[in-house]
């Protein structure tokens, strides 16, 4: 039993004071928005406040304590995705918990509208089926670390 206490206080001390009074909804759960072209994502993290409305938590590993626009793009998803099948209102505002070498820290950011996600997602279909071109970024320092740089056109 001390063990376990330990854990839990452990785990607290990243929670910013928002969300003290919330209580865990959702843990490593998928979601699914019930549309034609649907969201499927999932949520590290959804706690629920007193209110009801659902606010999520991503969690990361990094070497540097920073937020990247993919864990916007990916915490947006999420709210689309959770929203769609539950029917639960989800926060526009959520948070970046990231364990760094400096230790953990929470981070909030602003989610992408649910018609942004929508767009977004439909210029990635575009972009597979070669029918729009990608936008390459404006310096080559991006792609030392990018996962489709060997097939990349820039790069060629």
């Amino acid at each position: 039993m001390r063990l376990v206490r330990r854990h839990s206080l452990k785990l607290d001390r990243w929670m910013p004071e928002a969300l003290k009074d919330h209580t865990l909804a959702y843990s490593e759960q998928t979601f699914r928005s019930g549309d034609d072209r649907p969201v499927i994502a999932r949520v590290d993290r959804a706690y629920r406040a007193p209110s009801g409305l659902i606010v999520l938590v991503e969690l990361k590993t990094r070497q540097a304590d920073r937020v990247h626009p993919s864990d916007i793009i990916e915490l947006s998803a999420q709210r689309v995705a959770l929203s769609g099948e539950t029917g639960e209102p989800v926060a526009r505002i959520a948070w970046v918990v990231v364990e760094s070498a400096v230790g953990r820290r929470a981070h909030s950011v602003r989610l992408m509208s649910p018609h942004a996600v929508r767009d977004l997602a439909l210029r990635r279909e575009a972009l597979l089926a070669g029918t729009e071109s990608p936008h390459y970024p404006a310096t080559n320092r991006v792609c030392a670390s990018c996962g489709h740089r060997a097939r990349c056109h820039m790069n060629n």
